[in-house]
């Protein structure tokens, strides 16, 4: 990818975005770690009518490590869009000598305690990430899926056959691994969530559909 980074930005502009926007050349910052650019409709760029222009969109960043593009909103200039990468970055490394595959921009993930050290500790990060389990409640022929917070009671269930995955959690997936890996409270590991689709209604359910998911 080296020094193709604006066909890169170009590529994923008129992939994602469409053939109607453009990459103006005085949006375009690139430093040794990141590549940063914009896009704006072609049609304001040449006739400057307010009318046409895109709003929403922000710095768009290609982290030239691994290719990743990083997209942010209005709300950002380029140069806090760039702290907060950087940042991101840094902590994704400390969590990768734990969890080689981690990405900081996905949350999709299973956590799973392989072995426990100290399971007061191990609770209370739990409990502050607020680890949820999804219960499938019937309502007329309609299942519903309701959050169900663990208690300290559950969890102390759960550890008792290890390894014991959780697949929901509320808040900074990244502060949760942090937490887990500087308090030295378990042995755990992570894995891709699986895409699963779930039935709404009981006449098209199968057993899995049933199935509380822990």
């Amino acid at each position: 990818m080296e020094n193709n980074y604006l066909e890169v930005a170009r590529k994923y502009v008129y992939d994602t975005i469409g053939e109607k926007f453009y990459i103006p050349e005085d949006s375009i910052y690139e430093y040794e770690d990141i590549f940063c650019f914009s896009y704006q409709s072609k049609k304001y760029l040449e006739t400057s009518d307010f009318r046409e222009m895109s709003v929403g969109q922000g710095p768009q960043l290609i982290i030239k490590a691994d290719g990743r593009i990083i997209p942010f909103g209005s709300a950002y200039t380029f140069d806090a869009a760039i702290r907060e990468t950087r940042k991101k970055i840094l902590i994704e490394k400390t969590i990768r000598e734990i969890c080689p595959n981690y990405n900081y921009w996905q949350d999709n993930y299973v956590l799973t305690i392989n072995k426990i050290f100290n399971e007061e500790t191990l609770i209370s990060i739990l409990k502050d990430h607020r680890a949820t389990y999804i219960i499938p409640e019937i309502i007329g022929n309609s299942i519903h899926r309701v959050g169900k917070v663990y208690t300290k009671n559950d969890l102390i269930r759960r550890f008792k056959e290890l390894p014991a995955s959780f697949n929901t959690f509320y808040g900074l997936y990244s502060d949760l691994l942090i937490k887990l890996t500087e308090s030295y409270c378990c042995n755990f590991s992570i894995s891709q969530k699986e895409n699963k689709k779930f039935a709404s209604y009981t006449d098209h359910a199968s057993e899995k559909d049933f199935e509380i998911i822990w």
